[in-house]
């Protein structure tokens, strides 16, 4: 294995010019840099990284903990956080905590035990007090996505989830739409309950109030919509559009209406929240609230370099906006109430 010995002799400078272009600190001529990188590459040399970590304390690994790294969701926001981390020459840990607060406690110790020079954190539940010790006994930068109120966070990005839902309650308001069930998430993420003050606002504005739709609680998963879905038809309730918490629900909301016989947007009106990428490729295509996950983490990940830049920095805090995707799955609701006017006219004609 070729060792930086091996690249100076090749180059001919000395190693202290290597290690400079190596980590890529310091002034080296061009010249001289074409000439160590052309040898670094005919020799196949590489640094030995955790003997450069000792001397420089540093491990130029950054660990993150989101609820599941397995759910395209977080795949985006892993995905924007590797991108600006490999950037910046940084390696990426990730681990997910299952919006448990045992699995996330775990995932956090892990990253801490192996050196990461940095924390991002999506968390659905409180930090542990104990975890909270050992965060502030490493000494290291911890930004925290979504939850607000973190002690040991130094930096939070944030997504707006109250203009997104209540952008997404206006636009079905807007066509009409009065006979509103909103399915909605996890009571005790943060996330959900944003948005329900989203969707408070817009019927506000109207002289409404939550007492005027049906609220059912679940699980952000397709399995929930589809079953929520079910269970309102079975009972009866009278609705002409479903605001779903996010595009998982709507899916199983669009196949549950199809399963009953119920079309969209002719009957029933369904809009969605996040606008991943199967949004679009639904039947009909989902109208939906987007917000762009990878910029998230890639925002995440620029407030944890300037804060290992700049240690002494004070809170930093980024919004990240949504903004509407209108597509088929919604329509006004006076359409079905003509059609079947229309029908009854036919009829007696």
């Amino acid at each position: 294995m070729a060792t930086i010995d091996d690249v100076s002799k090749r180059a001919g400078v000395s190693r202290s010019t290597v290690s400079r272009v190596v980590a890529d600190n310091g002034y080296v001529s061009e010249e001289k840099r074409r000439a160590i990188q052309q040898a670094i590459a005919e020799l196949g040399y590489r640094p030995n990284t955790l003997a450069q970590a000792l001397r420089s304390n540093r491990s130029n690994m950054i660990g993150a903990v989101v609820v599941d790294v397995g759910t395209p969701y977080f795949a985006n926001m892993v995905y924007g956080l590797q991108r600006s981390m490999r950037r910046a020459g940084k390696a990426l840990m990730v681990s997910s905590g299952y919006a448990d607060q045992d699995e996330e406690a775990r995932a956090i110790i892990e990253l801490v035990d192996r050196s990461c020079d940095g924390i991002v954190l999506y968390l659905e539940r409180p930090l542990r007090q104990d975890v909270v010790e050992i965060i502030r006994a490493a000494r290291i930068p911890v930004v925290m996505i979504g939850r607000q109120g973190c002690e040991v966070a130094r930096g939070s990005v944030q997504l707006d989830n109250f203009g997104g839902a209540r952008a997404a309650m206006d636009f079905l308001l807007d066509q009409g739409h009065r006979r509103i069930v909103h399915l909605s998430g996890q009571a005790d993420f943060g996330d959900t309950a944003a948005r329900l003050k989203g969707i408070a606002a817009a019927l506000s504005a109207r002289g409404l109030g939550m007492g005027d739709i049906r609220i059912v609680s679940g699980e952000f998963s397709q399995e929930f919509g589809y079953a929520a879905t079910l269970a309102l038809i079975e009972e009866g309730h009278d609705f002409t559009a479903i605001f779903a918490g996010d595009d998982d629900m709507a899916a199983g909301v669009l196949l549950a209406l199809r399963h009953a016989g119920r079309a969209v947007p002719g009957d029933v009106s369904v809009i969605g929240f996040d606008d991943t990428f199967h949004a679009q490729h639904l039947w009909p295509p989902l109208t939906t609230i987007r917000q762009p996950v990878d910029e998230i983490g890639e925002a995440a990940a620029n407030l944890l370099l300037k804060l290992l830049a700049e240690p002494g920095s004070a809170m930093l805090e980024t919004v990240i906006g949504t903004s509407l995707v209108v597509r088929d799955s919604v329509g006004p609701a006076q359409q079905r109430r003509k059609e079947r006017e229309g029908n009854v006219t036919a009829v007696a004609g």
